[in-house]
């Protein structure tokens, strides 16, 4: 009976996200509820690839991913997933492997690098959650605190408003064309919480109409991702763990001025070295 009702829920919830933006977009018209993924403000890949220390940033990415799960890359996919990135990116290969080894033990680190979690409201009463990896906690504060304060804004707790889930986004299309029934109750059988098809954009023949969004719970994150690698059909795009906002505390931005601070505001955030991601609870027109 619990196994229908999941299934009932899970399917409400895709059909209300059948009209969800391109996955990735930080321009798109994006709602609450729909694509999890679009309440994550990226940096782009050439943005941090420009910046001076790109190699020395997503090495202590890779540490933190390897002293989190081993460096075993069949079984930790997060760090799998990082490191096919740090290539894409023309980090050098003696960076990553250091890297490896500093999560390995068999190169010793002095200096302790953790994940960090800021929290606080951005222009506008929109609530950001912001994740940082980071040597310095109060190097990594100092660069922070000041963007808040020159909006006179305040870092407050708001990270109740967020719930931790595995995100996962693949292509259903590999060996062919496989229809979303087929995909979710897959998706479903393996223990997916919520399953999301991510429609081709409007007039983009470019763009990918076979993505596939997943949300997991946290600890299930790791044995699903391996199911999805493991089927031919598949192929796994974009992973991570996150933060998704609650529908039900999410804000709107009507007025143009509060709009163009709350953009100045994340842009700041961006040029930050040490954050990863920044997560809102924003509405998107």
């Amino acid at each position: 009976m619990l196994r229908l009702q999941l299934n009932k829920n899970v399917l409400i919830n895709t059909q209300l996200n059948k009209n969800s933006v391109r996955f990735l977009s930080n321009s798109a018209a994006i709602f609450a509820g729909h694509s999890k993924w679009a309440n994550i403000k990226h940096k782009k890949a050439a943005n941090d690839a420009a910046k001076a220390n790109a190699s020395f940033k997503i090495s202590r990415k890779i540490t933190m991913l390897g002293k989190q799960g081993g460096t075993d890359l069949s079984t930790n996919l997060g760090l799998a997933y990082t490191i096919e990135k740090a290539k894409e990116l023309s980090i050098p290969k003696r960076v990553i492997e250091a890297a490896l080894k500093r999560a390995s033990g068999e190169l010793k680190n002095d200096a302790k690098v953790e994940t960090v979690i800021y929290e606080g409201l951005a222009p506008g009463g929109v609530a950001v959650v912001i994740e940082a990896i980071t040597d310095n906690k109060n190097r990594t504060i100092g660069f922070i605190r000041p963007v808040f304060n020159k909006y006179s804004l305040n870092m407050t707790p708001t990270l109740y408003m967020f719930e931790k889930k595995g995100l996962i986004l693949f292509d259903k299309n590999v060996k062919g064309e496989v229809e979303f029934d087929q995909v979710f109750e897959e998706m479903i059988d393996i223990g997916c919480e919520d399953v999301n098809e991510i429609p081709a954009s409007e007039g983009d023949e470019s763009s990918n109409s076979g993505l596939i969004e997943v949300v997991t719970d946290p600890s299930d994150y790791g044995k699903i991702a391996n199911e999805i690698k493991n089927n031919e059909n598949y192929l796994i795009k974009e992973m991570q763990i996150g933060y998704v906002p609650n529908p039900d505390t999410s804000v709107e931005i009507s007025d143009p001025e509060t709009r163009e601070s709350y953009d100045k505001f994340m842009s700041l955030l961006d040029e930050v070295d040490d954050i990863t991601n920044v997560y809102s609870n924003l509405i998107e027109d």
